[in-house]
């Protein structure tokens, strides 16, 4: 088994695979072999990757397999056997960890399964004699095997690097680190909740760790820490690390429980530049009887008063789930209405999984849930939401992205909520994707001028009033985001072009055709930025994303 190859298969081309890279930094540290790494994603056609698989002449061929890529796996080994009848396939991961001995008589081809954490348990695969690894599951004399549990690993500093220094120079791509692996909590929906020792990297190491990803030129480093905040003394001085070290150019992103912040920490979080820490926080639900079901603590008066001072400079995502228990469609847009007014720069909305090893998958029955019985398992309906009330969710996740989570209807959504909602965000959310429904706009791609000629239709079909003031604020929103190649027809604007040429000049552009190639200007009859009527002109700077308001217009 000289020829080992490690299959990742991601999601999306801009991510990497961590788990693949410990698992042939581990072996290449431990042993003589040389695994090989193939990694690409499920958008790459089944072909193309079996004709890959079948040139790299494996002798083995280990595949990690997630939810996102279960499906895409087995398909793989089902026809690769049939071109390579010799070659050993192993799967590793949450998707085969549990259930095992039914996924090993269901496929055939599939000659091993890893279970649980996957650096031990593939050394001594190849190391030792099979019936002495603990963590595989095997086939011997037409019967499956299983020696039992591997223990995890302690001294996490023993696990080299997953990176190598020319991968680092792939700026494009999404990278992702672990300072830690378990978590403590007990969501009953989670995988991660099955672990519940929680060890740590030493904080040299993560320190050297993160320096070298400081040094490179990465634009997005994402931690998988489940919880990264848990010990205040360690997290604050990874923080003060990363702030010593700044760099221009690279973002953070943690999960955090926006929970268990004291004011420490929040004073030191208002040092962090804008743009290079990213939290992302799971709320998930705010009703008790919900939250009680899945094992979370919401405090929601803290949680706010947390959230509401990180969120200056800190981008924010905060997670809701639909279809948990007790969890009513009334309830949900309670805690939609709750994390829309704590502003976070997105509003993740998901939709429960159950995930075999969870305890809500244990509690099937209990719920009466109904769910997909292919990944990504996702729920139907149970006794607190019917079928029709997810997919009106579903309909209202996806104007949910073209309208708040695009960040291109700053002021004029906003607007609409105030004015005609009564701050009932839900609501409106709820409005525009039932016409998106009747239109059939929900079935179709679109481009970005037309999801804001859709929001003026939209108005206008509701027959609100000043709509005039509307435009406004519509017009503000289609000019902030970028120079326009198409100016929609609602966009009217009586411009002063030699005081546009002027302002060009003051701003430093080389040229005035430059400015006019980097910039927008237009007039406005009501000023969007201070809310109250008076005309003014408002200079777009497309350099920095500025803009200047012009007062004392005739």
């Amino acid at each position: 088994m000289s020829k080992i190859l490690l299959v990742g298969i991601n999601s999306q081309y801009v991510h990497t695979n961590i788990s693949v890279r410990y698992l042939k930094k581990f072996i290449e540290a431990n042993t003589n072999l040389k695994p090989e790494i193939y990694e690409t994603n499920i958008n790459n056609q089944l072909i193309n990757i079996i004709k890959d698989i079948y040139e790299l002449e494996p002798e083995i061929v280990v595949f990690s397999t997630y939810i996102w890529n279960k499906e895409y796996v087995f398909d793989i080994i089902k026809e690769l056997k049939k071109i390579l009848p010799n070659v050993k396939i192993a799967a590793g991961g949450p998707e085969v960890s549990y259930e095992w001995e039914n996924i090993m008589k269901e496929n055939e081809n599939l000659d091993y399964i890893f279970t649980g954490e996957g650096e031990k348990i593939l050394l001594n695969f190849f190391t030792k004699e099979i019936e002495e690894v603990k963590g595989v599951v095997y086939r011997k004399n037409n019967k499956i095997m299983y020696n039992g549990v591997e223990e995890l690993i302690t001294d996490l500093d023993i696990i080299p690097f997953p990176y190598d220094d020319s991968e680092l120079q792939e700026y494009t791509k999404i990278f992702y680190y672990e300072s830690s692996r378990g978590c403590p909590f007990n969501c009953s929906y989670c995988m991660s909740s099955i672990d519940k020792t929680v060890r740590y990297y030493s904080i040299e190491r993560t320190k050297k760790d993160l320096k070298r990803f400081i040094d490179s030129p990465i634009r997005l480093l994402k931690f998988v820490d489940r919880t990264f905040n848990l010990k205040k003394e360690r997290y604050l001085e990874i923080w003060k690390f990363l702030l010593e070290n700044y760099r221009k150019g690279i973002t953070f992103h943690f999960e955090i429980n926006a929970n268990i912040f004291d004011d420490e920490t929040l004073d030191f979080l208002e040092q962090i530049p804008k743009g290079y820490f990213q939290f992302e926080i799971g709320v998930q639900t705010i009703d008790p009887d919900a939250m009680k079901s899945i094992g979370r603590v919401n405090i929601l008066d803290k949680l706010e008063y947390n959230v509401k001072r990180i969120n200056k400079n800190i981008h924010l995502h905060l997670d809701l789930i639909a279809g948990l228990p007790y969890d009513t469609y009334e309830k949900f847009k309670k805690s939609f209405n709750y994390v829309y007014n704590l502003k976070p720069e997105m509003i993740q909305l998901g939709f429960l999984k159950l995930l075999k090893g969870t305890k809500m998958y244990d509690e099937i029955d209990k719920y009466n849930y109904k769910y997909f019985s292919k990944p990504p398992y996702e729920v139907f309906s149970n006794n607190f939401m019917s079928f029709a009330d997810i997919i009106k969710l579903k309909n209202l996740e996806q104007v949910l992205d073209f309208y708040y989570n695009s960040e291109f209807f700053e002021k004029s959504v906003e607007w609409i909520i105030k004015n005609y909602y009564k701050s009932d965000s839900f609501s409106f959310f709820e409005d525009i994707s039932n016409y998106y429904k009747e239109l059939g706009y929900l079935k179709i791609n679109h481009k970005t001028i037309s999801i804001f000629n859709y929001l003026y239709d939209f108005f206008s079909y509701k027959n609100f009033e000043n709509k005039d003031i509307f435009v406004e604020y519509l017009k503000y929103d289609y000019l902030k985001i970028g120079k326009p190649g198409v100016y929609p027809l609602w966009l009217e604007d009586k411009k002063d072009g030699e005081l546009y040429d002027t302002l060009i000049k003051n701003k430093n552009y080389r040229t005035v055709r430059e400015g006019h190639k980097n910039s927008e200007f237009c007039s406005f009859n009501w000023n969007v930025l201070e809310d109250i009527e008076e005309k003014v002109y408002i200079f777009f700077d497309y350099r920095d994303n500025s803009c200047d308001i012009i007062k004392n217009v005739d």
